[in-house]
């Protein structure tokens, strides 16, 4: 197999930076501001904020289709409006991703300051598709920041998923939507490819999480040799109950073949360095797979691990049904900002 020689190794002696607390992000003349128009409160948050300190950036908004009527699309048309903030506009269709990390970069245009990606209302794949496309760039990430905003609250609540877990358990056929449900398709998009070779195993690393269906159509589209099952640890101590829960409703005792481990849900660098770890242990014999359905902090360290170690597959379970809007993150918490400077290599091919 096309292997690049030791990048992962250079990846683990780089310095990882945390996430920095950033209550207040001052956007100067020459930057630039990338935010997805999402329907949670903390889609916004950011916009808000800088929109209010009257600084000369520039804003890359990317629409979703399927289009939903609560994204807020017009509400940052007003803020960017009132605060006389230019902007420009992209699609990322949820059903047909294909090509939009190839095309990001040109579409984005010269960035003369500093580029700031607000993951807050990013789906997973597109977080991935974003920081891969800016990684594989012959500057790679200089002068580039993720920011992200933690929401007050994170449905569904212990009850619902209870009952929920006690009815899958007197009917197996039971549906649990408890966020989403269904899958779309399992998408596999251009740009994340990886080379394979016949009658080479597989191992799927997967990020279990409350859509079940997920999971389900992974094993069953891919039907991986191997698993390595990383679940989410949240740092808040009322939601801990999330991990088992989340292990008990996809049923994963009952996998073969699978290897555990936990990361926190917030710090990519815990999950960074076991995908640096599993790639070091099986990345030789078998060809790996990776599906980033966890957390998107966790999806962060999955875009930045391939934008360096490319013969690794992503693949993605896109959901078939959203419940409604309201059925997901309230508020906006705590801020983020992750500088990825640290992370460009300039001898990656």
């Amino acid at each position: 197999m096309l292997r690049i020689s030791k990048i992962d190794e250079e990846l683990v002696t780089l310095r990882k930076p945390a996430l920095e607390p950033a209550d207040s992000v001052k956007l100067d003349r020459g930057d630039c501001l990338v935010v997805c128009a999402g329907f949670e409160d903390r889609a916004v948050a950011f916009l808000k904020d800088a929109a209010s300190q009257s600084g000369q950036f520039r804003v890359q908004l990317i629409n979703y289709l399927p289009f939903m009527n609560e994204n807020r699309r017009s509400e940052i048309h007003d803020v960017c409006r009132a605060a006389s903030i230019p902007y420009s506009e992209l699609t990322y269709d949820r059903q047909d991703p294909s090509g939009f990390g190839d095309s990001f970069p040109d579409a984005l245009g010269p960035v003369h300051g500093r580029l700031f990606i607000d993951i807050s209302g990013m789906s997973r794949l597109l977080i991935v598709q974003i920081l891969v496309s800016l990684g594989i760039r012959p500057f790679g990430f200089d002068r580039t920041t993720v920011l992200y905003a933690e929401a007050i609250e994170y449905p569904p609540d212990n009850k619902k998923v209870q009952e929920a877990l006690s009815k899958s358990d007197v009917d197996p056929l039971y549906s649990i939507m408890l966020l989403s449900s269904g899958v779309f398709d399992v998408m596999v998009v251009p740009e994340l490819l990886s080379i394979s070779l016949d009658g080479q195993q597989t191992r799927l690393i997967a990020f279990p999480s409350f859509n079940t269906d997920q999971l389900t159509a992974l094993r069953t589209e891919l039907q991986p040799s191997r698993y390595s099952i990383i679940h989410g640890d949240p740092p808040a101590p009322e939601n801990k109950w999330r991990t088992e829960s989340i292990a008990k409703l996809n049923h994963i005792d009952n996998l073969k073949g699978e290897e555990n481990f936990t990361t926190n849900t917030l710090d990519y660098r815990e999950t960074l360095d076991r995908l640096l770890e599993i790639y070091r242990l099986h990345g030789a014999v078998e060809r790996l797979l990776i599906a980033p359905t966890g957390s998107k902090m966790q999806a962060v360290a999955v875009g930045i691990f391939r934008a360096f170690v490319r013969d690794v597959q992503v693949v993605y379970p896109t959901p078939r049904a959203f419940t409604s809007p309201t059925s997901y993150t309230i508020g906006v918490k705590t801020r983020y900002q992750l500088p990825l400077d640290s992370f460009t290599l300039t001898d990656v091919q």
